[in-house]
């Protein structure tokens, strides 16, 4: 690793993290992602991170806000890495909260959570239903719903209501 990094090929970043520099043409050599550090980290310690949830109200168009400092959740303790210049914190996720990847309904009450009682409007509620219609979440979103907080419950409804008014 040493000569390769002695010949450009490869750029350190931290103790054990090393990548292939990014060239662009106009700004020269970029910083590595966040999320190719912490795929790096996962890889590197098995552990399991999943986004911030601002970051899935993002993903499914219901804001377009973007976490300044984000704080990613994972399955082992809690850090901060400090690699390739940047900052990541990590905090200690239980298991439930970790479900995003095998139950897409997780990522609906992540977004739901992150924009807040106050701020779900008409918009935000047909958004989510067209996700959950475009990806067959009806019966994990109803399944899921029994743990969502006592305030999500009747927007989870309306989603689902609608969803079956519209399928006949």
């Amino acid at each position: 690793m040493r000569r390769l990094v002695a010949a450009g090929t490869v750029r350190r970043l931290s103790k054990g993290y090393y990548d292939v520099p990014r060239v662009n043409a106009r700004i020269g050599v970029l910083s590595p992602t966040p999320e190719a550090i912490i795929a790096a980290h996962a890889r590197k310690t098995g552990a399991t991170i999943e986004r911030p949830e601002l970051d899935a109200a993002n993903r499914l168009g219901l804001t377009t806000q973007v976490v300044a400092r984000p704080i990613y959740r994972t399955n082992l303790f809690p850090r901060e890495l400090k690699i390739g210049g940047q900052t990541i914190r990590l905090q200690t996720a239980g298991p439930r909260s970790l479900a995003r990847d095998t139950n897409p309904a997780e990522l609906v009450i992540d977004a739901l959570q992150a924009i807040g009682k106050a701020h779900v409007t008409e918009r935000e509620v047909a958004k989510v239903r067209e996700f959950v219609h475009e990806h067959g979440l009806e019966k994990k979103l109803r399944q899921r719903a029994r743990r969502a907080p006592s305030w999500m419950l009747p927007i989870i409804d309306d989603i689902l209501s609608e969803d079956n008014d519209a399928d006949g």
